[in-house]
Order: C-alpha cells, then sequence, then structure tokens
C-alpha cells in the first residue's frame, strides 16, 4: 500500500504545481492589461527638471502604471491638480468625494490655495483596498506658494510632497476621499 502512495504522490504534487503556476501567469496577465492610461511611465524618480514646481502633467511611475486602476487615478487626479492651478472650485468639486465637500466653503478654498501652483505631479504607487472600494495613492509633487499660504508648520516657498490620497468610489466615479492617511504628508524644501 506504501509504494501505491508513492507511485501517486509525484505526479498529484506535478499537477498540483503546474495548476498553481497557470493561476499565476493568468492572474499576472489581467492585472498586467495593455497600457490604456495617458503616456507613458515617468521615471521613478519625484524630481522636478526645469522651473519649479514642474510640468503640470499627472504622470505615473513604473510600478503605479501596472495597477488596473491608473487611467481613472490620472484623470482624477489631473482635475483635481488642475483646478487648484487654475482657482477652479467647481472642477474641484467635481473630482472630491461628498464627505470632502462637506467640509470645505469655496470662499476658504480659494483663499487658502490662491498663490499655490503644483507642478511635477507622480503617482508613484497605487494600492487597493480588498474589497476594492478605496484607493490608496501615494503621489509626489511639487507645490509653490506664499510662505503666508504655505502649511503652518512649514512655511516655505516651495515644498516637495509625498502624500497619500485615498480614493473611493461614488456614483460609479472615482473620487478624492478625506480620510486620516492624507493628514501626515511627508514635505522637505525645495
Amino acid at each position: 500500500m506504501g509504494s501505491l502512495a508513492s507511485r501517486w504522490l509525484v505526479p498529484a504534487v506535478v499537477v498540483i504545481t503546474g495548476a498553481a503556476v497557470a493561476a499565476g501567469m493568468v492572474g499576472r496577465a489581467l492585472y498586467l492589461r495593455p497600457a490604456e492610461a495617458a503616456g507613458s511611465p515617468a521615471v521613478p524618480s519625484s524630481s522636478v527638471v526645469g522651473p519649479l514646481p514642474g510640468s503640470a502633467e499627472v504622470r505615473l511611475s513604473p510600478d503605479s502604471f501596472t495597477h488596473p486602476d491608473r487611467t481613472a487615478v490620472q484623470r482624477v487626479l489631473q482635475a483635481y491638480f488642475d483646478s487648484i492651478n487654475t482657482l477652479d472650485f467647481p472642477g474641484w468639486r467635481s473630482v472630491v468625494s461628498a464627505k470632502r465637500v462637506s467640509t470645505q466653503r469655496e470662499e476658504t478654498w480659494i483663499a487658502a490655495y490662491e498663490s499655490t501652483r503644483d507642478g511635477g505631479m507622480v503617482v508613484q504607487r497605487i494600492e487597493s483596498d480588498v474589497l476594492g472600494r478605496r484607493l490608496r495613492v501615494l503621489i509626489s509633487f511639487v507645490s509653490t506658494q506664499d510662505v503666508a499660504k504655505a502649511p503652518p508648520a512649514f512655511p516655505e516657498k516651495c515644498i516637495r510632497w509625498r502624500v497619500v490620497y485615498v480614493m473611493t468610489w461614488e456614483g460609479g466615479a472615482l473620487k478624492v476621499d478625506d480620510a486620516p492617511e492624507s493628514r501626515t504628508p511627508q514635505m522637505e524644501k525645495c
């Protein structure tokens, strides 16, 4: 009886291993869909070349370029930063969550961003939560602003940011949400 079990053990292990490898390859093929996002992946560095704050285009790092929601993330963040750079409160309101809109008055928002110019935006990483309802997006960018309009804890004219934006699906559209992860950005002077 022992030799019969040994004779079937090796083929069973080979079949199970083959099935696991095939499932992994199928999963990888689904995750690495053909490029749909604008342009090609950005260089992984968040350094900005040229005058600060840098290009107004939201770019994707090679790591974030592989995420299946990269196109939606890039589109929403482009509208988000464009609205800040042009002081377009209705445009900003259209890409943030209802929770975030409810805590922001237009006059206060305009006063906060009236001297801000954001650039050099690179989406470094996109992570989905287990249920697929939220995304955590690590983005780096540069902002220039009047020192009086800079964060009180970091009063600088030019700041390099690394921030986690939480994005959520509302009514079938991806929105930038208000979440604790976004409240602890890394900042350094340009």
